[in-house]
């Protein structure tokens, strides 16, 4: 592996404007990049047998910290968390989501150990390994692309309404609810080839109507990082009509996902 002690690896905040090397050494107790990247190179040794070549960069983001990695001339993302109390849903989230890829769903699959599990915890953390996805993110200034994302949202449902497994959450699941992604948005959605290429990032999955997690993503939809504004109404309305193409609302559902956009929208405090 490339020593990250002769390189100027950089480390940056996803969202946040604290100073990502003071975070990476007081949320997570590794005081230089090449501390954390050595601890990387020996976890993928020891858990997937997998060799490091070399770190691209590290990202922190609240109780997460990732690294882009170079293992066998592929790219990768090495994800571990430092909250223990999520522990077992970051792994509940992650059979998940292998179940979805399993399904022909476009997601960010983890990558097994060399035991078969899909998230491990060591060192007092919780980490996942995935390939890294090429696209851009989601274009909603591009028709197709919010037809694609109509559809895929509707599929994402359809597939998420027959999960026999559970994930653990504050809201536990009732008969009017199902699981839902809870993120539907640009900055969790690439796209490449013409396609959907992968949906990102299902850490905000939960129990919840359908319907809300439509509204959601209907009024988010082009929200990535920073600087946050409503779909306009075309683009939403767009986006609706291509989910109810795979996924037909009845009446009182049409009703409650109007309730629903409105209400984000006053909360959130933008215009209609």
């Amino acid at each position: 592996m490339t020593d990250a002690r002769d390189v100027e690896l950089p480390i940056s905040m996803l969202w946040e404007s604290a100073d990502p090397a003071a975070a990476l050494g007081e949320r997570f107790g590794f005081w230089s990049a090449a501390e954390a990247v050595d601890w990387v190179a020996g976890v993928l040794a020891d858990h997937w047998g997998l060799r490091v070549d070399a770190c691209e960069r590290l990202v922190l983001s609240d109780a997460n910290c990732l690294a882009w990695i170079v293992v066998e001339d592929r790219r990768m993302i090495a994800k571990w968390s430092m909250r223990q109390p999520v522990f077992a849903r970051l792994a509940a989230i992650a059979r998940l989501t292998s179940w979805l890829d399993e399904r022909g769903v476009p997601v960010s699959a983890p990558r097994p150990t060399t035991d078969g599990r899909v998230q491990i915890e060591v060192d007092g953390f919780s980490l996942g390994l995935q390939n890294v996805i090429d696209g851009d993110l989601l274009d909603i200034t591009d028709p197709a692309q919010v037809q694609a994302a109509g559809e895929m949202l509707a599929t994402m449902h359809a597939m998420m309404a027959d999960y026999p497994g559970a994930v653990p959450t504050d809201d536990p699941k009732t008969p009017r609810t199902q699981l839902v992604g809870g993120d539907f948005r640009s900055a969790n959605v690439l796209w490449a080839d013409g396609r959907i290429a992968a949906v990102l990032d299902l850490e905000e999955v939960r129990y919840g109507r359908r319907v809300d997690d439509l509204a959601q993503a209907a009024v988010l939809l082009g929200t990535r990082y920073h600087d946050w504004a409503p779909t306009p109404v075309g683009v939403r309305g767009a986006f609706v009509a291509a989910y109810e193409s795979v996924l037909p609302l009845g009446k009182d559902e049409a009703d409650a996902l109007e309730d629903a956009i409105e209400d984000i929208l006053r909360r959130m405090d933008w215009p209609g």
